[in-house]
């Protein structure tokens, strides 16, 4: 695949995933974007969406390890997403995650704190893919501190 078939593919996932689509590209670009692995695809989602921005530590090599600094105005501390089965989701069941990005729920069922956005349209590929990116970063044990928000999760 040449490097702006590459590119188109990538912003084509990118926009599928945040618009819900991709009209106008060309079928040898839809077909191109097969050739991305689950956890490729699921790296352009999370990308596009901007969960780095955050669930990123302040150490730049570790990825989506959570964030021990709240959230500007507010007592949330973003979550690990690493695989690690004691400070991250390591012990989360794929349905578990995909409930927790589309309906902010977490592994119990509880609300999540409002910030935490909601994200509905993201589809069973993009939700499957999302899963394998987080499935394939390295486990980093990073403990943050409890969010503090009220019962029904509002902020």
């Amino acid at each position: 695949m040449s490097v702006v078939t590459r590119a188109i593919v990538v912003i084509c996932v990118s926009a599928a995933s945040v618009l819900g689509g991709c009209s106008g590209a060309a079928d040898e670009n839809r077909a191109a974007s097969s050739t991305l692995s689950p956890a490729e695809r699921g790296a352009v989602v999370v990308g596009a969406n901007e969960c780095a921005s955050c669930h990123q530590t302040s150490k730049a090599e570790v990825t989506l390890a959570g964030n021990a600094a709240p959230l500007p105005g507010t007592k949330a501390f973003p979550a690990n997403l690493t695989p690690d089965p004691e400070t991250g989701i390591g012990k989360w069941t794929d349905a578990q995650i995909l409930r927790a990005i589309r309906e902010g729920l977490d592994d119990h069922g509880q609300p999540l704190c409002g910030v935490m956005p909601r994200f509905p349209h993201i589809g069973d590929a993009d939700g499957a893919a999302i899963v394998a990116y987080l499935r394939s970063l390295p486990p980093v044990r990073n403990e943050v501190p409890q969010t503090e928000c009220a019962a029904d999760g509002a902020m």
